[in-house]
């Protein structure tokens, strides 16, 4: 019988009929679980699971996170220039992204000038070329899931084998891609909520968001100690 204690259910928000709301319902329903949609956070039992958009989970957390979207124990794989500032560049065409927070503007690149410019702090990268890119699924150090979610839409290939040592503590979301030059880079990493699920083994995304809240609340809790 699939558990996913501690937790007692799932708390899914409201008018969200994604494919992570499919993948979940589907489970719970197949395994007794309870589920239930919330338009309000604040309703939320405590020990219920969300899913839903960046702000909706962030919320219940009751913090900002910081996203960390290029970790030291990835730096290796990253194949390309990759810096962090908070300057607006001019003169260089840079894939760009915010820094402080998820989603406060969506990441582009820039076309050497000051067209679209947003404010910092930033994260800025080499423009390079991804042939197809995979999202590797990640709790506990161990890869649950890995499912392709863009490039040869035809093919659809499946992923390579993540021949890389993972910190067991770690939880996330890896996307890789492989590169036109050969090689397999760390497009970005995620913590995990709010993430697509572009699997059809529905449990392993639902393993996946158990092992990744259960993360997210120690991280909660051991930075509230710190204060």
């Amino acid at each position: 019988m699939f558990s996913i204690e501690p937790f007692e259910g799932f708390a899914l928000q409201s008018n969200d009929g994604s494919q992570e709301t499919i993948a979940i319902t589907t489970t719970c329903s197949l395994h007794k679980i309870p589920y239930k949609k919330y338009q309000d956070f604040r309703q939320i039992p405590a020990l219920f699971v969300p899913s839903g958009n960046v702000d909706y989970c962030q919320n219940i957390l009751n913090k900002v996170i910081t996203p960390d979207y290029y970790p030291d124990f990835l730096k290796d794989y990253l194949y390309r220039k990759v810096y962090r500032t908070d300057s607006w560049s001019v003169g260089q065409r840079l894939f760009i992204k915010p820094a402080d927070k998820y989603k406060r503007f969506t990441g582009f690149i820039t076309n050497r000038g000051y067209k679209g410019k947003k404010h910092g702090p930033y994260w800025c990268s080499d423009v390079v070329k991804f042939e197809n890119e995979w999202r590797y699924y990640v709790a506990n150090g161990l890869v649950l899931s890995a499912e392709w979610y863009s490039g040869d839409e035809v093919n659809t290939p499946d992923a390579p084998i993540l021949n890389i040592r993972l910190p067991l503590t770690y939880c996330g979301a890896l996307d890789f891609g492989m590169l036109s030059t050969g090689e397999l880079a760390l497009v970005e990493s995620q913590h995990p909520f709010a993430c697509g699920w572009y699997g059809k083994d529905h449990i392993k995304y639902v393993e996946w968001l158990v092992q990744g809240w259960k993360y997210m609340l120690s991280i909660n809790h051991n930075q509230e100690n710190k204060k």
